[in-house]
């Protein structure tokens, strides 16, 4: 598995953020972990991470979020001509069980699809695959 030194968890909710940061700690996963509370800021923290060739190597990403949701980051993401996550790994983490989010989210380069919460295994059973 490839050193993962940089990781951004974009999740509105602050426990849910507070979780996924435990759980990326316990693991001794990430020397740097980034935060956005929607998509909009998101994309602002990895702009400001990738000037400086910090973009990070594991994105943890909720679906619905209030200002800009997480396909809508997505949709922007594919757009975005300065930033270049192409090595970057991101995984949706949502509590959407919806059948319509599964095939929608295979519409993009995702490596994987978790219901909350987020524990260490289900994130270790992803990135060893």
């Amino acid at each position: 598995m490839k050193p993962i030194d940089t990781v951004l968890v974009i999740e509105d909710e602050e426990i849910g953020r507070y979780l996924a940061v435990s759980v990326l700690k316990k693991m001794g996963i990430g020397r740097e972990i980034l935060q956005a509370t929607n998509g909009l800021e998101a994309l602002k923290v990895l702009r400001e991470a990738c000037k400086y060739n910090k973009c990070p190597d594991l994105i943890l990403l909720d679906i619905k979020m209030p200002v800009m949701d997480g396909f809508e980051f997505l949709i922007e993401l594919s757009i975005a001509s300065d930033i270049d996550i192409n090595d970057s790994k991101i995984i949706l983490l949502t509590s959407s069980a919806s059948p319509r989010d599964v095939e929608r989210s295979k519409l993009y380069p995702i490596s994987s699809y978790i219901y909350k919460p987020l524990t260490k295994e289900k994130l270790q059973e992803i990135l060893e695959a």
